[in-house]
């Protein structure tokens, strides 16, 4: 009997901690109104904008608005084959065409090359490098020549050696535009980087374009 008893009072306790519950959600859901009446001093509540997609909201400024621009066209070196001589650590040439800003090559020292074969000849007349445009990643420079090859054997060279400025506040990237050239495979000679941070050459990404 004491038994029954017992589980008869666990049976109505359970009953009233449920309704309790559904009492308390219930309440919270339609007390909206007399919440908003009882914010501490200096809180205040923001509509929520209906959208579709992510966006800025009025008066946030765009990180990406003074980036430098880059053709809507296909970027033919994305997910291709790079090699480059040694690397540093796991900072492989892969990962300059792997499509991600958070990884990057870096050589283990310069002089260095990096060539991606783009699997197919075109005509191709951008070439951007790119690095994190994080801040941390802070101003620099890194003196490069582009060139290219149709057999991969026989290289000549578009864009001349040059020292190039890399500044997060343009997205850390750097576009060259040279007359419509032939090509298959595309190298980059690094010879000199301004950041001592490391003393190889550094790319998160190298994009071309036709």
């Amino acid at each position: 009997m004491n038994k029954k008893l017992i589980i008869i009072f666990c049976a109505i306790i359970a009953a009233s901690l449920i309704a309790a519950c559904i009492v308390y959600f219930a309440g919270s859901g339609s007390g909206t109104g007399s919440d908003v009446n009882n914010l501490p001093p200096g809180v205040s509540l923001v509509q929520t904008p209906e959208q579709d997609e992510a966006e800025f909201p009025p008066g946030f400024p765009d990180p990406e608005e003074h980036f430098i621009k880059l053709p809507d066209t296909e970027n033919l070196a994305e997910g291709k084959t790079a090699e480059s001589g040694e690397a540093t650590e796991a900072f492989v040439p892969a990962n300059a065409v792997d499509g991600e800003l958070t990884s990057y090559w870096e050589s283990k020292g310069l002089p260095a090359d990096i060539t991606i074969d783009l699997a197919g000849s075109y005509t191709i007349q951008t070439v951007a490098v790119r690095l994190n445009p994080a801040p941390i990643w802070e101003p620099r420079t890194q003196t490069f020549e582009v060139l290219v090859s149709t057999d991969g054997s026989s290289y000549t060279t578009v864009a001349p050696s040059e020292r190039h400025q890399f500044d997060p506040d343009t997205g850390n990237i750097v576009r060259i535009d040279f007359e419509p050239a032939e090509a298959r495979f595309v190298r980059l000679h690094f010879t000199e980087k301004s950041s001592g941070r490391s003393n190889g050459a550094q790319a998160a990404e190298i994009q071309v374009y036709e």
